[in-house]
């Protein structure tokens, strides 16, 4: 019950307000900071949270700043029990001041450097203690008398080390084992307790020194591995949240009453900004005017509309569907939580592909085989020298520990990612680099992702717009992000607006409203329910009153150099998925595409998505490049989603790139680079497992002592590091200078 009482602060609405990031009826998503997270074990047990508590529904890590975050039915369960069932599990969440202003890795990073502290003075001395051990003064007669008094001490010093790395690896041996999965901590633990109990036992019936040099010198250099491995987590793994600032996302901020585009990461407390249909809200807000009908699916998975009234909150996250709406920012923006939602998928769980799965089996049967190989080991020099035993045991626990092939993809995919995100490609993590290194089968829309709507040419065919029906037009076009609809609302350059009343909108084909007490309709002849004669190119429709009043024809233009993007594509399947009917753009479409591609108009949304699943059935891997709105299923099902971008006003979660328009041209290096980093994880692996195998060898032949072995085992991390950066230096520098 004491422990249930530190965390009742959380149950004040105004603590709970600073860390929650949404809350409705039902949930509620907080994210806590958890010092305590080291490793696949840590990840493995907070991810799977939902099978430990029947009240919590959904949770994700983010390793490299040390945070989890939960999704939990706060009805059922209050945010004080939460972080007592965290503390319970051997997570205790760390909540302050200084965690509430985001400021925790000061905390973490002191205590890490007071542990390396002790263990570095208590080494020294282990070590002074020992030279005259190693220099062979056995013939001194005054040293014979006092050795045990040095081997006391050295007993003693090692006791604070011991102790130190029993908490920081029992407990997560423990927790894996639970769990079934064999980590490091494993053999770490069992190593440590021997070596210092056979030390004890040696010391105390004068049998020898011990090891608690070796002992202490391990402990020491792993503490320094585990600072090393930190330290290149937030330095040279910073891709995770550095490139994010690069995301090509504008919101639309209102100023002095006019509509400009900002950056989203540009985005002030006390800015008022305006939201359209189907677009995601970015930060916390107030609702200032408008109708907001809010979709929070992408955070609850509950597909139902949720109605606000003015002066109502708001939550980043949620999506609004129907008319435009105003808000105002009232707390900043905090891009890891958006990031966290476009990471967030609900139509296709993405399947991790063979080097995810290598490294899956790897970490599976590692730790079994090591344990075994140090068995074998004691086994062997047991019945050959038994004073060897434990220093050749140690020191196959020691040599192979992993922590190299731990770093090696991060590594790799880790820098080609900002690399890329310098050239206007923004992948979204480690995971999607090796899913765009097998990609066979690439999917292309056609408006807006290669045709280029900065230069379509728009013209209207029926009755002459009167300024009044301009207006009615561009009221209703503006709530729309469709590229066609945005395109109309340009040229017809209107500044003020009716209000609108029944807004409703269909992807892909159209969207309708009251205006002015009038009915109107824009969208795709079928949508209309009408026939235009001889239609074979781009239009939209217009019915005003039930009666049609004309439409406007589009005169696309593609992309620059659309021909060489092709040309230079043309190991992949090629596929245009387009929702037009232009015979004309088809029959110019199948002049420049290989021979080999398929060409299919007139798809909706639905169609796209089918499509996608249908060849993924026969074994593709499907890379769909789209817009973003109406492609939003299709990017989903695929294995590598990709919208493109030219000053996008909004946030797609459903895909898992982003590709400036400007950049399109580059995007067979984007595929063949991936390809090369594939190549460069495996090369990385292969150094690993050269370094392990030839230090087993070393270790198992008694040629090897634990201390050297601490000392080795991070400079195999070091070569992985320094490999991994020169390489994709190298490979950047030749594709993308």
């Amino acid at each position: 019950m004491k422990k249930t009482e530190n965390f009742d602060f959380l149950d004040d609405e105004k603590i709970a307000e600073k860390i929650i990031d949404f809350k409705d009826k039902n949930i509620t998503f907080v994210r806590f900071f958890i010092p305590s997270i080291y490793c696949s074990s840590c990840i493995s047990v907070l991810e799977n949270l939902s099978n430990h508590h029947k009240y919590i529904l959904e949770s994700t890590v983010d390793f490299s700043n040390k945070k989890v975050g939960i999704i939990f039915k706060n009805k059922d369960l209050r945010l004080s029990e939460l972080a007592v069932f965290l503390e319970k599990i051997g997570y205790k969440p760390s909540i302050n001041s200084e965690s509430i202003e985001d400021n925790q890795e000061k905390i973490f990073d002191r205590k890490l450097i007071g542990k390396l502290a002790v263990s570095f003075f208590c080494f020294g001395n282990i070590m002074l203690l020992a030279i005259p051990e190693y220099v062979g003064a056995y013939e001194d007669v005054w040293f014979l008398e006092n050795r045990n008094f040095f081997r006391y001490l050295m007993g003693i010093l090692s006791f604070p080390v011991v102790l130190f790395s029993l908490m920081d690896h029992v407990k997560y041996a423990l927790l894996g084992l639970k769990k079934h999965i064999f980590n490091m901590d494993i053999p770490i633990t069992i190593g440590i307790v021997v070596l210092f109990l056979w030390s004890c036992y040696e010391v105390f019936l004068d049998l020898g020194s011990g090891y608690f040099d070796s002992l202490a010198g391990f402990s020491f250099f792993l503490l320094l591995s585990r600072m090393f491995q930190i330290h290149t987590h937030r330095r040279i793994l910073s891709f995770d949240q550095n490139y994010k600032s690069f995301y090509p996302i504008y919101v639309s901020r209102i100023c002095n009453n006019k509509e400009e585009k900002i950056l989203l990461s540009s985005l002030k407390k006390g800015d008022l900004i305006a939201i359209r249909n189907e677009e995601i809200i970015p930060a916390d807000s107030i609702l200032i005017k408008g109708i907001a009908s809010l979709d929070n699916s992408f955070i609850t998975g509950e597909s139902h509309l949720i109605n606000k009234k003015i002066g109502e909150r708001i939550y980043a996250g949620s999506k609004q569907k129907g008319e435009i709406i105003y808000l105002k920012i009232i707390k900043n923006i905090d891009q890891s939580y958006l990031s966290l939602l476009w990471n967030k998928k609900k139509f296709y769980h993405k399947k991790l592909l063979h080097l995810n799965s290598i490294s899956n089996r790897f970490s599976q049967y590692f730790t079994p085989i090591i344990l075994m190989i140090s068995i074998i080991t004691g086994i062997y020099w047991s019945f050959i020298n038994v004073s060897k035993v434990f220093q050749t045991t140690f020191s196959v626990l020691i040599i192979t520990c992993p922590c190299a092939l731990v770093l090696s993809s991060p590594l790799i995919f880790g820098n080609i990612i900002r690399f890329f995100s310098k050239k206007g490609f923004y992948v979204k993590d480690i995971f999607t680099m090796e899913r765009i290194s097998t990609i066979s089968t690439l999917i292309f829309d056609k408006t807006g992702t290669i045709t280029d709507p900065n230069k379509e040419k728009v013209f209207f065919i029926g009755k002459k717009l009167r300024h009044k029906e301009k207006k009615i037009i561009a009221s209703l076009l503006r709530n729309s992000n469709h590229p066609l609809s945005k395109k109309i609302f340009t040229e017809l350059s209107i500044k003020e607006y009716y209000s609108i009343n029944n807004f409703q909108e269909i992807i892909g084909q159209g969207m309708q409203g009251v205006i002015q007490n009038v009915s109107v309709k824009i969208g795709s002849p079928k949508y209309l329910g009408i026939t235009i004669n001889n239609w074979k190119e781009t239009t939209v429709a217009v019915s005003i009153n039930e009666k049609f009043f004309g439409y406007f024809l589009f005169r696309n233009f593609y992309r620059k150099g659309i021909k060489k993007i092709f040309k230079n594509l043309k190991k992949y399947e090629i596929v245009i998925l387009s929702g037009d009917n232009n015979e004309l753009e088809k029959k110019y479409l199948e002049s420049i595409l290989p021979k080999s591609s398929k060409i299919f108009f007139n798809q909706s949304p639905e169609e796209k998505f089918n499509y996608v699943k249908k060849i993924q059935r026969n074994g593709k891997q499907v890379m769909m490049i789209g817009d973003g709105i109406n492609d939003y299923a299709a990017l989903n099902q695929s294995e590598v989603g990709v919208a493109i971008s030219e000053n996008p006003s909004n946030f797609f979660p459903s895909c898992d790139a982003f590709i400036q328009s400007n950049y399109l041209d580059k995007i067979f290096l984007f595929l063949k680079i991936s390809k090369i980093a594939t190549r460069l994880v495996i090369v990385n692996f292969m150094i690993s497992l050269f370094y392990n195998g030839i230090g087993i060898i070393f270790a198992v032949t008694g040629h090897l002592k634990p201390f050297i072995a601490a000392i080795l085992m991070p400079l195999s991390s070091l070569s992985v590091i320094i490999f991994s950066i020169l390489s994709t230096w190298m490979v950047s520098r030749r594709f993308l200078s």
